[in-house]
């Protein structure tokens, strides 16, 4: 049928080269009276012009040929003669052949070139479309699945992506087959195709082609494609496109994998690091109060000792300080690995402000009792609906952080706000107030700003009040006051109304 169909085409110039010969005599024996014969010759030269950007330069020599005798015999004396009378008609008519077949080969020159021009231009459009796409691709599935739909359209073909596994053999994709898929394919000479990385196929009897997917240093696996006109797939053209999107796909493989290993390289960095900042802390900051413990228990278990009632306290007290420093350290590492795994349930029920914030300073008493705290709350502040042991947590993060960077005989405020849609509950101090560019750095795992030795913790504090106010929905910053001193302020949503609580009957 494709054979038909090339001859009729072939057969259709020619056809049409001697219809336009028979019109142009037609016109030019209309216009005979009326044009000259230098006139007329143009009548043919068009026609021999359309011939040419149709047909190509079989037909328009024909027709050029045809067009100079049909002149010549019925518009040049003697009429119906090949011998014109005069010999200067003669020239006429060579110069007309020679301009025909000059104008037939510029028309078809320029056609050729329109042809290549939009060629080009549908390559060009092709692989732009196809890298934009692999460039947006986030996995190994994305880029496979934009590979095979492209190369499928642009080759009117059926394709499949294998990539080799550890040991170096290939397998069909595990994914779910796309409708452009190819599920018939010759593992044997796929295999071969990647041992040997060169092409294999085009002697085979469906005309499948394998071609090997390689990287700058090694294959990552084969491409195998099964063109329906298997003679368009060897034309120089339609290969120069194959190999370029081809190298396109390696280079997206490439790139997507180079990604992986440096995400996998950071993930082990960050994970060394986080794992020595641990080390770090715990071996400091669980040490001294162990020493303090240790020592103060040593003391007390002395019985050669003389110690009076009142060292005896004070070295209980000491050992109860210490141990209280060493609980809230390893409930902070438990809370911030807990926090980490995301195994946070949110107890929310409705609880007043007031309540939250009261019992926040009864716990803190013993460290406030030598500063004043201002409580700045408008009257008449509706429930909140969070996890009030949680934030409480918060809370007592905050009046702890501020008690460990400010004087020891400085204040405390704490301020509530409430809008239309949020609550804003923040804790202001009267310190030196956080170093310039380190207020988002402050909530990171366990960064600190400490001067004082006598200070501890593993720097958890703030990011476990972050992860706590993330996970009701809200957020966290830090600043300093223009009146100096720092300030925490954490902001939460007010995503539900709150209960209206019925009156008591008088």
């Amino acid at each position: 049928m494709q054979v038909r169909s090339n001859a009729y085409h072939g057969w259709a110039g020619y056809i049409w080269a001697v219809l336009i010969t028979v019109i142009n005599t037609l016109i030019g024996h209309v216009l005979y009276e009326r044009l000259d014969l230098s006139n007329l010759v143009m009548v043919f030269l068009l026609g021999v012009v359309f011939i040419a950007m149709r047909f190509g330069r079989g037909p328009s020599i024909v027709a050029s040929l045809l067009g100079v005798g049909t002149f010549d015999l019925f518009f040049v004396a003697p009429y119906l003669s090949l011998s014109p009378a005069n010999s200067q008609y003669l020239i006429t008519l060579l110069a007309m052949l020679v301009v025909a077949i000059v104008i037939s080969n510029l028309m078809i020159n320029v056609k050729s070139q329109a042809m290549i021009a939009a060629y080009r231009e549908r390559m060009a459009t092709a692989l732009y479309a196809m890298s934009k796409e692999l460039g947006s691709c986030q996995t190994e599935q994305d880029i496979v699945c934009t590979a095979v739909r492209h190369l499928s359209r642009e080759f009117n073909s059926r394709t499949v992506i294998l990539f080799a596994d550890d040991a170096g053999n290939l397998h069909y994709p595990k994914a779910p087959d796309l409708p452009e898929s190819l599920r018939a394919v010759d593992l044997t000479l796929a295999q071969w195709a990647l041992d040997n990385d060169t092409l294999t196929g085009q002697d085979s009897h469906n005309h499948m082609l394998y071609f090997p997917l390689h990287d700058e240093d090694k294959i990552m696996g084969v491409l195998a494609l099964l063109p329906s006109d298997a003679g368009r797939i060897n034309l120089p053209e339609q290969q120069q496109l194959l190999e370029t999107l081809l190298r396109q796909l390696a280079q997206a493989l490439s790139r997507l994998r180079f990604a992986e290993q440096a995400k996998s390289t950071q993930i082990q960095i960050e994970a060394e690091r986080l794992r020595n900042s641990l080390l770090s802390a715990i071996s400091h900051d669980l040490r001294t109060p162990l020493s303090t413990i240790i020592g103060s228990a040593s003391a007390l278990a002395d019985d050669k000792s003389n110690l009076q009632a009142s060292d005896r306290l004070d070295l209980s007290r000491a050992i109860v300080d210490e141990a209280e420093r060493m609980a809230l350290l390893i409930n902070n590492l438990l809370d911030m690995a807990r926090l980490d795994a995301g195994k946070i349930d949110l107890n929310k029920q409705w609880y007043p402000v007031e309540e939250i914030i009261g019992s926040v300073l009864t716990r803190q008493h013993k460290y406030l009792q030598t500063r004043s705290v201002k409580v700045l709350m408008p009257s008449g502040i509706p429930m909140l609906y969070v996890d009030a042991v949680m934030i409480e947590q918060v809370l007592i993060n905050l009046v702890e952080n501020a008690i460990r960077y400010t004087p020891q005989n400085s204040g405390l405020e704490i301020t509530v706000d409430i809008s239309m849609q949020t609550a804003r509950i923040s804790v202001a101090d009267h310190g030196k107030g956080i170093p310039e560019g380190l207020e988002e750095k402050l909530f990171e795992k366990f960064y600190q700003t400490r001067n004082e030795a006598a200070q501890s913790g593993v720097g958890l504090g703030l990011a476990i009040c972050r992860a706590i106010v993330e996970a009701h929905g809200g957020h966290i910053s830090a600043s300093n006051r223009r009146e100096g001193g720092a300030i925490f302020e954490m902001v939460l949503p007010l995503d539900r109304t709150p209960p209206v609580l019925a009156q008591e009957d008088e």
